[in-house]
């Protein structure tokens, strides 16, 4: 019971977090919100405008922050929230520089990370004194 209280709490903190960052400062339009993907526009050539940039960021978490919330598509989010997290830290090291968000964006890819390794699935199958023997391969389905 604890475990799955926890597991929720991180799904919860990851989603809200996304949701925040996506209403909030991406799709209001915050001036520091802009600022950062004016900078991201630029180093990109002008190539994408700022604000397909931003809005795009957020349509992309609150699609993520929505999968978190279905215990069926969790893993899921999670997994795109480090990956996506990947990218943004990315993009703070080698040309936003670091602060806040980057913070931000280090601490969600850690509780992600750690709701993927507890909410694994064991692919080992063990013999009676715990030695592992082979993976666990689901039988092929049989023809009818």
């Amino acid at each position: 019971m604890r475990k799955r209280l926890g597991l929720l709490l991180m799904r919860m903190l990851i989603s809200v977090n996304l949701l925040f960052g996506a209403i909030l400062l991406k799709f209001a339009g915050v001036p520091d919100s802009v600022a950062l993907f004016t900078q991201m526009s630029q180093s990109l050539d002008s190539l994408v405008p700022e604000t397909v940039l931003r809005l795009a960021s957020g349509g992309f978490e609150v699609v993520v922050a929505l999968l978190l919330l279905f215990p069926t598509k969790a893993r899921l989010g999670a997994w795109l929230t480090v990956v996506w997290m990947t990218v943004v830290i990315l993009s703070h090291i080698f040309v936003l520089g670091y602060g806040w968000f980057f913070v931000d964006a280090v601490m969600l890819m850690a509780v992600a990370l750690v709701y993927l390794s507890l909410t694994r699935r064991k692919s080992h199958v063990h013999d009676t004194s715990g030695q592992v023997i082979g993976l666990h391969r689901p039988s092929p389905p049989n023809p009818a």
